[in-house]
């Protein structure tokens, strides 16, 4: 089963995969429902994402698996910045003072999944460029489009800031970290047999 608050985007022809509107903080599902319990660029957002975090294990079917994926900031460093630069902290800056987001709650997700119950804990992170082909290139271009005049209304960018970002990013020359996707999974203990 594939859930979201929209489900417009879920594919509809997958074999074996049924898509249903869910809202993971007013709703829920039995208890031990699911082997697979997975949330991709979700939890950071959500204010209440250690109860939701919590929801996931209670969902997790004994022997089965939670995976939660999280878009970590890598914040530019300080002194002097180019145009991506700046743009990446305005997008961090929305992200954070606006929406809410937390981009370091990454860190303390086996943390969380072993106070939750949960074993064998495993993390793997991946590093987001941006430039020249990267990883990263097409996220932080959806990013701006999207939230470009959000970042302007909130005077964090200019639209010539935002235009000089994208040349800079496409002329072919340019690579910088734009993110961390940190991936963790831990699993259900199995319930012992009498």
């Amino acid at each position: 089963m594939g859930t979201d608050i929209g489900t417009t985007l879920l594919p509809r022809d997958v074999p074996n995969l049924s898509v249903r509107r869910h809202d993971v903080v007013q709703e829920d599902f039995p208890a031990a429902s699911f082997d697979l319990v997975h949330a991709r660029a979700l939890l950071e957002h959500l204010p209440e994402r250690a109860e939701v975090l919590g929801k996931m294990a209670r969902w997790t079917a004994p022997g089965g698996w939670v995976c939660v994926e999280t878009v970590m900031a890598v914040h530019p460093p300080s002194g002097t910045r180019n145009a991506y630069q700046r743009c990446l902290n305005a997008v961090f800056t929305l992200s954070e003072n606006v929406m809410g987001t937390d981009q370091r709650w990454g860190t303390a997700l086996p943390g969380l999944l072993s106070q939750a119950g949960l074993t064998d804990i495993g993390v793997h992170c991946t590093p987001g460029l941006v430039g020249r082909n990267g990883n990263a290139d097409a996220f932080l271009r959806l990013s701006l489009e999207q939230i470009g005049p959000a970042l302007v209304r909130a005077r964090l960018t200019t639209p010539e800031e935002l235009t000089e970002c994208t040349d800079l990013l496409e002329g072919g020359k340019y690579t910088d970290l734009a993110l961390m996707t940190l991936s963790a999974w831990a699993d259900a203990p199995a319930t012992d047999s009498p």
